[in-house]
């Protein structure tokens, strides 16, 4: 089984205002300008390498969701949605599994927990 973490806020930075931290989810995500949702993924891509290294998997795989809101109310669904897209794609960029097909990712599962301290996502690879 392999752990993986990631921040569900993100932080836009300005050079002439101050900066926005917001949710990344499907909200953000289908108004935000192609530019930044390609930052975003990209910023995403770059944490999935950091925390998995040289890992290669030749098997199939099974995900396990768990998110982490801030606060009650929260769609968890429409987290897990973006962050899957933007997670599974920066696996299979960093060479990790060769597709994000259904013939390498099996299945999947999610939970949903609140946390006001450490809003985040906690993703579960396991590997069949």
């Amino acid at each position: 089984m392999i752990n993986l973490t990631f921040p569900i806020y993100y932080t836009q930075e300005f050079k002439t205002k101050p900066s926005k931290t917001f949710l990344v989810g499907l909200n953000w995500y289908r108004n935000a300008h192609h530019m930044l949702s390609n930052k975003v993924k990209a910023h995403y891509h770059e944490l999935v390498k950091k925390q998995i290294g040289d890992t290669v998997i030749t098997t199939g795989i099974r995900l396990h969701y768990k998110v982490y809101a801030q606060r009650n109310g929260t769609d968890g669904h429409n987290i897990r949605a973006v962050m899957e897209k933007f997670i599974c794609d920066g696996l299979v960029e960093s060479g990790v599994i060769k597709d994000d097909s259904i013939e390498y990712l099996k299945g999947d599962s999610s939970e949903y927990f609140i946390d006001k301290l450490n809003p985040r996502i906690d993703i579960y690879i396991e590997l069949l």
